[in-house]
């Protein structure tokens, strides 16, 4: 009989499969067997599949199907007889190895043998245990909006001890179906760093499945009020574990309040299913309905295991609606928990708390106000895909994206950018924003004084035109940074010049490390009515954070740059103010940190909330900011200036100048805490100042080098009685230094350039 002569790689897999088992002596040499599927026909395959055939059944060593960079598309089973297997991309970017085929339920078999129904759809079937993906893209590509609605499963799983790493599932519904054999087996699967997308159900099934550090995107349908569902577990009444979703980000395209986080799925059927899913420590974004649990068929939510703890994000709530774990139970629901089995198996990563590049480094724990409850991480779980450099203005605005996609995202800004640009890189001046007619000359000789009065506001066509042509300005100048973002300068060079920057609405939120200057209005309003004499007033801040929460601010160099107030003209009798404020908190926002920044060239510094009126944007118990080792050189007024917030302002250095009005302002509600902070070339009568605020606690600052107690010096200069207790004392702030070494340290290390 004539012998066959085999491939040495076939030689090889069925050495390994008849192998015996790796004891402690010999597990060190057990070796991988690499295959590589290439496309181009430069592999050991050209598919997905005849690599998988290609290994044994009963493989009992670890074989790496390495997939080079392409677009794959083949319906591809593993099948539960071929274990260790790792199907990997050949780069780190999940998004240029994709594997992905178009079939839906409702699809006919080409065969002529009917649809496909919802598991045959799955573009992959992964029956195997101890299997891994990694570095790679599943995807059913079949389009709903040509071919209707219809469950298209990109991945389903059924084997236990199963690890997807650093690996994305895109599809619409029915994405990632999560399950097991049968229904009397379990199958645990352990999801790292993942990205899953879809709309209805699009992780389901009974498998027992930790989501950890994920994002997981629901896609809108264009509904107003329900755009899908993120879970449908079905896991049996015997297994305590079905889906975990921890610490990862729940972010949407769909508007606010349509989307549930699940439904509980009777699979098959069955009597004895009863969903069981966790959402713990996460972020949800606005698409998180209030009630965010339903029903389905005829399996009321409430009958099933359906919990949260210690959510976060705009879309987090805590009502009748959705149950709560408490502490003693959550340390039941862990992922080693959820996955160790009766085997001990624990695959779980240890993710960094601070990662090791700077766009990732988080804000420290007792950092301030913004550090309290979740804490404020911003981008640093962003994707690799999600990571931005960037050095024009078009660049910067496609890699913030739009604010309500709440993608975790880090943007590094590398050089100067000049909001005064178009697309094409080209200068724009105020007379590229002019419309309707337009001009300084004209505006001026129609509202001055003389011919316009002093008794109202200026109205008629060029004040419309002043108004149109700066909300043309606006819309080109502001940037708009949304939640889960970390914004933040490349080197000492990093700058955003005459943009606005607005963190408005958002939530998790850093910017660091840029130098943010000459924010100036081309279009400032004369009011003959502000005042006595009337001002003139501009529109644009520096940085204005707006309706927002945990936001930090850190080693940003704030000024008026090219543009300072002393060099503008003087208009009917008053300075031609083209600046507002350089850095505002406002509109109840709420956590907020700023720390070792440089403020300096400016009037109106630091609004912390708008209003008198508690109930125009609920500020009364919100405003919670930390203001700490900030440099205030030679500034106005407003540094800060609060309204009811409790604002800790504690370790800054403020310098002096011509211009000095005052530093702390009292406003109504306030509760500002001052302590150890340092004032050179300031009265100690002319550091705070009163706006209806009835206290201040202020303890341990010098003025000129010598302790001073602010409160008594400005009840002295005034005739006042501002009380020195307000009325609550911080809890939340890093070792608070020595006043007398502010203004060494401070200068040295506060600014755009100087993170350590």
């Amino acid at each position: 009989m004539r012998s066959l002569l085999l491939p040495p790689l076939i030689i090889a897999l069925a050495v390994a499969a008849t192998a015996p088992p790796a004891t402690a002596a010999t597990r060190g040499a057990t070796r991988t067997t690499t295959i590589v599927v290439a496309a181009d026909g430069t592999g050991d395959h050209a598919t997905v599949q005849e690599a998988v055939d290609a290994v044994p059944s009963g493989n009992r060593r670890p074989v790496t199907i390495l997939v080079r960079k392409g677009t794959y598309r083949q319906q591809v089973v593993i099948p539960a007889d071929k274990p260790h297997i790792s199907l990997v991309g050949d780069t780190r970017d999940p998004r240029e190895v994709v594997l992905t085929f178009d079939a839906s339920a409702s699809t006919q078999k080409p065969d002529g043998s009917g649809t496909y129904g919802t598991s045959g759809s799955a573009s992959y079937t992964i029956n195997a245990p101890d299997f891994t993906a990694r570095n790679l893209t599943f995807e059913n590509a079949y389009d709903e909006a040509a071919h209707g609605n219809s469950q298209a499963v990109a991945v389903k799983t059924a084997g236990d001890r199963q690890v997807y790493d650093n690996v994305r599932f895109i599809g619409d519904q029915d994405t990632l179906y999560a399950n097991t054999a049968t229904a009397e087996t379990t199958a645990r699967q352990y999801f790292t760093d993942c990205y899953v997308e879809g709309d209805v159900d699009f992780i389901f099934g009974r498998a027992t499945a930790v989501f950890d550090h994920c994002l997981i995107k629901g896609k809108t349908r264009g509904s107003a009020d329900n755009n899908g569902y993120v879970t449908a577990a079905s896991t049996e009444l015997g297994n305590p574990y079905g889906f975990l979703i921890y610490r990862s980000h729940l972010t949407s395209d769909a508007p606010a309040r349509t989307f549930h986080l699940g439904r509980p799925w009777p699979a098959g059927g069955s009597a004895t299913a009863r969903g069981q899913v966790l959402v713990r420590e996460s972020w949800l974004g606005q698409q998180i309905k209030d009630a965010p649990w339903t029903d389905m068929s005829g399996l009321n939510w409430r009958d099933a295991r359906l919990s949260e703890y210690l959510n976060h994000g705009p879309g987090a709530a805590v009502n009748d609606d959705r149950p709560q774990l408490g502490r003693r139970e959550a340390a039941a629901f862990t992922p080693r928990r959820y996955l160790a089995g009766s085997d001990g198996w624990n695959p779980v990563r240890g993710h960094r708390d601070t990662p090791r590049e700077t766009g990732r480094e988080v804000l420290p724990r007792d950092d301030g106000w913004a550090s309290a409850t979740t804490g404020t991480t911003g981008g640093s779980a962003a994707r690799p895909e999600d990571v931005h450099v960037v050095r024009t203005r078009a660049e910067l605005v496609a890699a913030l994206g739009d604010p309500a996609d709440n993608t975790p995202r880090i943007v590094y800004v590398k050089g100067a950018i000049d909001a005064h640009t178009d697309d094409d890189g080209t200068p724009l001046t105020c007379d590229d924003y002019a419309v309707d007619g337009y001009s300084a000359p004209a505006y001026l000789a129609a509202y001055d004084p003389a011919v316009w009065g002093r008794t109202s506001v200026p109205s008629g066509p060029l004040e419309e035109a002043r108004k149109a042509s700066y909300a043309k300005m606006a819309e080109h100048v502001t940037i708009r940074v949304g939640s889960n973002v970390t914004l933040i300068g490349l080197g000492r060079d990093a700058a955003l010049k005459s943009f606005g920057v607005r963190v408005s609405d958002a939530d998790n939120v850093i910017v660091r490390n840029l130098t943010i200057t000459d924010t100036s209005d081309c279009f400032p309003q004369w009011d003959p009515t502000d005042g006595a004499d009337g001002n003139w007033n501009a529109s644009f801040d520096n940085v204005e954070v707006s309706g927002s929460t945990h936001v930090w601010l850190d080693h940003n160099t704030l000024n008026d740059g090219d543009s300072p107030d002393s060099g503008q003209p003087s208009y009917f009798g008053r300075p031609y103010q083209v600046h507002d404020g350089l850095l505002d908190v406002v509109r109840g926002s709420n956590y907020v940190t700023l720390s070792w920044n440089h403020l300096s060239e400016h009037d109106k510094v630091t609004l912390i909330g708008n209003t008198d009126d508690p109930a125009r944007y609920g500020e009364q118990d919100k405003l919670k900011v930390t203001v700490h080792h900030n440099y205030f050189e030679g500034l106005g007024q407003r540094t800060p200036r609060v309204r009811f917030g409790q604002v800790h302002v504690y370790n800054n250095y403020y310098t002096g100048g011509d211009t000095h009005g005052y530093s702390i302002g009292v406003g109504f509600g306030s509760q500002v805490y001052a302590e150890s902070n340092a004032f050179e070339g300031i009265e100690a009568s002319k550091v705070l100042s009163v706006f209806k605020g009835t206290a201040i606690t202020a303890r341990n600052n010098l003025v000129d080098g010598a302790p001073a107690d602010l409160v008594a010096a400005y009840n002295a200069a005034n005739g006042a009685s501002i009380g020195s207790d307000a009325g609550w004392t911080p809890s939340l702030f890093t070792r608070v230094q020595p006043p007398q070494a502010l203004h060494a340290l401070v200068p040295a290390r506060a600014g755009a350039g100087r993170l350590r």
